[in-house]
């Protein structure tokens, strides 16, 4: 019986590269569905020997963001640089390329592809640039295909040929393929937002130190809102606001503190969860802001634009990322540079 000889993903716990593949091949515990937020240090988390023993597995929330990442272990004798594709198909018992091919999932960075980089032999990576799919809930299930490419093995080698139209063309391929994996997952709409939209906080040319911030207005007590990006920053952390919980019907909003550099662009989610709850009145809306401090390098040419924050963002809350509150808005200044209104009709 031979070996793969490049970057596993596995089709189940007890895959360890053996050609041809045999035993479940929909349960692959590489295909991490992380949940509604990113995850802080991915490669921390998801590379232990402990993780790496385990289907970590999360049901796909409906309308929301959700989190995926895809893990290889290189089991060759050399060094291998690492790709990842993500793709969807509507459940069914047998899983003909032509269900799923199409049914890109791209990165939060809004690529076909997430590099992994180069994975030494014996060493296990995962992505740092997740996959990010909003689904609608057309279907109760569905099942996640993931594949990783190497140079010795690139995407177009791995995809299943086109001459796959029956069952023994697409167990020949499962049998052959080390890179390739499917995980079942489930829809949930246990915790579904009543609403998420994504905007894009394009590049500048200087590092920025940004407060990025939800705004609510004529929201219930008791509605949620939250915001994420799942492309990391500087140092490998994240923008993300956990689910809040919004304690006024007045305008309220809640807020992070991060350090932009330049050159960094991405989407950013945000949701809204009504619980059940209705508007309190027809000037509801949620926006999602981004402002410059007057603490960013050079923003001293801007500070005669430069205004209060306590005023313009009147009962706004610092959030940490684990969800706690830190505090009122500090007594600083800043520009407003950009914003994002949603309302219900």
């Amino acid at each position: 019986m031979a070996n793969y000889d490049s970057v596993l993903l596995r089709q189940n716990l007890n895959d360890v590269g053996s050609l041809p593949r045999t035993g479940g091949w929909t349960a692959s515990p590489d295909i991490i569905t992380a949940g509604t937020s990113p995850t802080q240090n991915p490669s921390g988390v998801y590379t232990s020997a402990a993780s790496y023993n385990t289907d970590i597995t999360n049901d796909i929330v409906l309308k929301a963001t959700n989190y995926i990442y895809i893990r290889g272990k290189n089991i060759s004798n050399t060094a291998q640089n690492a790709n990842a594709s993500l793709f969807w198909a509507p459940q069914s018992l047998f899983l003909y390329p032509s269900e799923w091919e199409s049914n890109i999932i791209q990165t939060t960075r809004g690529s076909n592809t997430s590099n992994i980089g180069t994975i030494n032999s014996n060493t296990i990576a995962v992505t740092t640039d997740p996959f990010q799919w909003i689904p609608s809930g057309e279907n109760e299930h569905c099942c996640l295909i993931g594949i990783i490419s190497t140079d010795k093995y690139p995407l177009t080698s791995q995809l299943p040929p086109n001459t796959v139209t029956s069952l023994n063309d697409l167990a020949a391929w499962i049998g052959k393929t080390g890179g390739a994996g499917w995980h079942n997952v489930q829809f949930t709409d246990a915790g579904s937002p009543t609403f998420t939209h994504s905007t894009v906080y394009p590049a500048s040319s200087t590092d920025s130190v940004i407060q990025f911030a939800i705004t609510c207005t004529s929201c219930p007590v008791g509605s949620q809102v939250s915001f994420s990006c799942g492309s990391p920053l500087s140092g490998g952390t994240y923008i993300n606001l956990p689910k809040t919980t919004v304690s006024s019907t007045q305008k309220i909003g809640f807020f992070v503190t991060a350090t932009v550099p330049a050159g960094w662009t991405s989407p950013i989610s945000y949701s809204y969860f009504s619980n059940g709850l209705a508007p309190v009145d027809s000037n509801f809306n949620v926006s999602m802001s981004a402002t410059i401090l007057t603490t960013t390098p050079g923003s001293e040419v801007f500070s005669k634009y430069a205004q209060p924050l306590n005023k313009i963002f009147a009962n706004h809350f610092a959030i940490s990322n684990d969800g706690k509150a830190l505090g009122d808005m500090p007594v600083y200044q800043g520009i407003p540079v950009g914003s994002d209104m949603t309302k219900l009709m």
